[in-house]
């Protein structure tokens, strides 16, 4: 990890927190239009960022998945999805301020959700792995709010950094 865990929490919010504002400027109907997306529209893949944090603390706690589907609606409703998700982010601001730096070398183990295939990873790449795929799927999104006509929030680590 090039940036120590809690800054990669804080960081994670900050973006969230950026996207979600602009998506709060898109109608609910433009938020949930097909475009053409690898979960579809702007709401399904804000839904799968937080379906898989919650997948993550799932593991993290040591507790059996509830999921069955990466593509699960987890809130119909922009508010109530935007709410469950800063309180996630919070959590994982937590988690981080809390680990001691020598865990991030025990193991994470755990069977993915849709395949089932088993993995068994320093935590230190298991956590990498979690903010690295938020990262990528706000990419998505944040392509689709240009096609939908609004300006993305720039989620530049830099930005974040100098406390824009």
């Amino acid at each position: 990890m090039l940036v120590d865990l809690p800054t990669a929490a804080r960081y994670n919010a900050w973006a969230n927190e950026r996207l979600y504002a602009a998506c709060a400027e898109l109608s609910h109907e433009e938020r949930v239009l097909d475009r053409r997306g690898f979960f579809r529209s702007i709401h399904a893949t804000l839904n799968h960022i937080l379906l898989s944090d919650l997948i993550y603390r799932e593991r993290l706690e040591k507790k059996p998945t509830t999921f069955t589907r990466l593509d699960e609606i987890l809130h119909e409703e922009f508010e109530p999805l935007r709410k469950a998700h800063t309180a996630q982010d919070r959590w994982y601001v937590g988690y981080s301020d809390g680990l001691d730096p020598a865990e991030l070398e025990g193991t994470l183990s755990f069977d993915t959700v849709e395949t089932g295939e088993y993995f068994s990873l320093p935590l230190r790449r298991c956590l990498t792995n979690l903010f690295q795929h938020q990262i990528h799927h706000r990419g998505q999104t944040h392509h689709m709010l240009s096609h939908a006509g609004k300006d993305p929030p720039p989620l530049d680590f830099v930005k974040f950094s100098a406390g824009e």
